[in-house]
């Protein structure tokens, strides 16, 4: 048999995911000599055998890779090598500027089983983990990604857990968070003032009593704290509400197993797979009935299972259903250490469940929801991002992208890299813009980085730019576009252009007016805007006063005579006043984003938003599938009229009026982007829409909508950065 040398290059998520050991045991039983390491991006193997068991071996490298790899590339080369005498996992030689960092990840099957099986020395071990699951980015401090470098550098690992850390048969070779029971990690239930009560497993024992008894526990998962309560406690939940001044918004749940999840929503196999998966996240389920208090005028839920070890020993003691809603003030940045908690939210928990290991980088739930039979990612978090992505670019270049204000995530491009950063938040608040800044240092000072360039939102009051010198704007609607054709770039002939319909609540717009209800013909070099919805008049940019939005669109469309009922719920005075404010406004929008909110004002006779999307969600609750209506939107001089939206909604009675928007919605970007040969786009936080999507599903209208990256504003940043490297 003929032997040759082989070079394979392996990139994507493929350090840190026990991927050496998964190689260095499949070259065992293909009988391959030779050797494998980490460097740079990836992994390399060199292989000395036949072509034919070269070919072999790369067949089962992709046909079964470790659970959390990623492979994106695999290049094969013949080399000179010399003989090897058998097949070793050689020490990396990386350098630290393109090592990955991994996100964190749910409790994995084997790890489960040991956790639940009382022969296993891990048994009810909260903090049980190996190489396919567990903690990375939340206890990472430095790189290279080793214990010494993590906040488990002060814990010593016990013989046991050495001996398997050093053995590369084993999953747990390499595993930087193993510990066990000798080595342990402790859990204490504290009081308000910080005082230890119960540690280790008297802690959950009392935690569940506690829950039970109707108390609201902060209890620490991996990248933060939740507060807690008995899901199905009255009292709790009212009381719940009431401490986190948290009126309507919906509460997330989370369920120990699949059959507490189909007790509560509608579940398919698609969502099964999805909700029990590495990653964990929440998924937007229909309800089987009306949750009030957990979900209130919606028919949906947001349902996580247990992800964690030390959130199984709890269902080991709580029977039930629990509330597992990010522990943060309202605006604020999910909280990771006891003393923020206690300063911050002592007056909303009774008790909390704390545990040894510092979080060093906090991070959230990542949540999704099923269209069609693909998951669409509204946030990505946990399990997701930190995320790279490779480029075919040549550049020695480094670039900032600085994202949108709202649900911000940066964007850094870097040795031809893309990284995206994990959901940081809404950059208003104090909290949340320090954290942002903190991220960022933390990846600036890991990988060594210094910006070429920074790009930026067009908003002339969005402060964080002013922190960055050489700024680059983008258009919000044009970035959103960019994010999503990015994505199916595949789908697309170079410089091809596309229709985009981008469709979200508020953006600066290139005249200085609010944007939101946007038509492009555009590619990643350039954008025209060919259409828009009406712009109408703001009272003023208090967006939440939904009431006022109303009254814009009335007096837009001169309504006044029909609007007469919804026009004598408010006071005379009042309404003069505004009259006079509307009357000298310069403030306008195409949003409609906002023209939904006004629609929901009338319809819901609402006069406050509670939360983002509360309308849409409600609107979804109220559609009936077979009602065949639709309300006429059309276009005048690249004007989207939307008034048979305003008189329906004060004329026809609920259902018919939501039915009839949303099938107006879908029936109006099928009917205008039939004058066009383009592929159609789809951007923008209105269609987080389930039911807008499956319209169009039905009505079988072929479009690309965001499934990776959220449609939403999360992905700005990731849109800047594409538009900027493609206009170059």
């Amino acid at each position: 048999m003929h032997h040759l040398g082989f070079k394979i290059k392996i990139s994507g998520l493929v350090q840190g995911v026990g991927f050496r050991p998964f190689v260095y045991e499949l070259a065992l039983k293909l009988q391959l000599l030779g050797e494998v390491k980490n460097d740079g991006f990836g992994v390399e193997i060199l292989l000395y055998c036949s072509h034919k068991k070269c070919l072999e071996f790369i067949e089962q490298l992709k046909g079964n890779p470790p659970p959390l790899a990623r492979i994106d590339k695999i290049e094969l080369l013949e080399c000179d090598l010399k003989a090897y005498n058998d097949f070793c996992i050689t020490p990396s030689k990386q350098s630290l500027r393109t090592t990955p960092m991994l996100s964190d990840f749910a409790l994995c099957k084997e790890c489960k089983n040991e956790f639940y099986d009382p022969n296993n020395k891990r048994f009810h071990y909260p903090f049980i983990t190996c190489t396919h699951c567990g903690p990375r980015f939340s206890i990472i401090k430095n790189l290279p990604y080793d214990r010494v470098n993590t906040t488990m550098d002060k814990f010593k690992m016990c013989d046991f857990c050495e001996k398997e850390y050093k053995n590369p048969s084993n999953r747990r070779f390499h595993a930087q968070p193993i510990s066990c029971f000798e080595c342990k990690i402790s859990v204490h239930l504290k009081n308000r003032q910080g005082e230890i009560l119960f540690t280790d497993e008297n802690a959950f024992i009392e935690c569940a009593k506690l829950l039970k008894q109707g108390n609201i526990l902060a209890i620490k998962g991996m990248g933060g704290f939740h507060l807690m309560c008995d899901a199905f406690n009255e009292k709790a939940l009212e009381e719940l509400r009431i401490r986190k001044n948290r009126p309507k918004k919906p509460f997330a749940l989370m369920c120990k197993d699949i059959k507490d999840v189909k007790e509560l929503a509608f579940l398919n196999n698609e969502e099964e797979r999805l909700i029990s998966g590495s990653l964990a996240p929440i998924v937007i389920l229909k309800a089987k009935k009306n949750f009030a208090l957990i979900a209130p005028d919606i028919d949906k839920l947001g349902i996580m299972l247990a992800y964690t070890p030390l959130h199984l020993l709890i269902f080991e003691y709580f029977k039930g259903i629990l509330v597992a809603t990010s522990a943060n003030l309202s605006g604020e940045s999910i909280i990771k250490d006891e003393d923020n908690l206690r300063s911050k939210l002592g007056k909303v928990f009774d008790y909390y469940l704390d545990y040894d290991r510092e979080i060093f980088n906090s991070s959230d739930d990542s949540i999704a929801q099923l269209i069609g039979n693909q998951a669409m990612f509204l946030r990505t978090s946990r399990g997701l991002n930190p995320y790279y992505i490779e480029t075919n670019l040549k550049s020695d270049q480094t670039y900032l992208a600085l994202g949108s204000e709202l649900k911000n995530q940066f964007v850094i491009f870097y040795q031809n890299k893309i990284l995206i950063s994990p959901y940081i938040g809404d950059l208003k608040s104090v909290d949340v813009y320090e954290r942002f800044s903190k991220l960022l240092d933390f990846f600036k000072k890991s990988y060594d980085l210094k910006f070429d360039a920074v790009l930026c939102d067009k908003h002339p009051h969005f402060l964080y730019a002013k922190d960055f010198k050489q700024t680059f704007k983008i258009q919000h609607h044009y970035a959103h576009f960019c994010a999503a054709y990015f994505e199916y770039q595949e789908k697309f002939i170079k410089d091809e252009k596309a229709l985009g319909f981008v469709w979200d609540g508020t953006g600066y717009g290139d005249d200085g007016s609010i944007w939101g209800g946007e038509v492009f013909v555009a590619n990643l070099k350039e954008y025209e805007r060919i259409a828009h919805f009406d712009d109408f008049k703001l009272i003023n940019a208090d967006i939440k006063n939904i009431y006022n939005l109303a009254l814009s669109v009335i007096w837009h469309y001169n309504l006044e005579d029909l609007a007469q009922d919804f026009l004598a719920k408010i006071p005379k005075v009042k309404l003069e006043n505004l009259k006079k404010i509307y009357a000298n406004s310069t403030l306008k929008t195409s949003s409609l984003g906002r023209i939904i909110d006004a629609f929901g004002a009338m319809v819901f006779d609402l006069d406050q938003s509670s939360y983002e999307a509360q309308i849409g969600l409600m609107c979804e609750s109220f559609y009936q599938k077979d009602l065949n209506f639709s309300y006429r939107l059309y276009v005048e001089n690249g004007k989207i009229n939307f008034k048979e939206l305003i008189l329906g909604a004060l004329r026809d009675e609920k259902n018919k009026a939501i039915t009839g928007m949303l099938n107006g919605l879908a029936d109006f970007i099928i009917n205008y982007s039939q004058n066009y040969d383009f592929k159609i786009l789809l951007s923008g936080g209105v269609f987080q829409n389930k039911t807008l999507l499956e319209i169009l599903k039905a009505k079988k209208l072929d479009f690309f909508v965001p499934l990776k990256y959220p449609c939403n504003d999360s992905s700005i940043a990731l849109g800047q950065m594409i538009h900027f490297l493609n206009k170059n």
